[in-house]
């Protein structure tokens, strides 16, 4: 039975995203190689970084 209190923050894609805004590393992954929980994880790091700003030199 499906935890009735989860929430969209528990969601693996979330947790990729809030890894690589909070400046994680990848190998922060709690999922198993190969789950498609690592899988959407990874996928919402790698979303998160190239929608990051380009950093300016002055």
């Amino acid at each position: 039975m499906p935890n009735a209190q989860a929430t969209a923050s528990d969601s693996p894609f979330i947790q990729g995203r809030n890894a690589r805004v909070y400046g994680k590393p990848k190998s922060e992954c709690p999922y198993p190689e190969g789950s498609d929980d690592h899988k959407a994880w990874m996928e919402a790091y790698e979303e998160a970084q190239q929608s990051d700003p380009p950093k300016t030199i002055r």
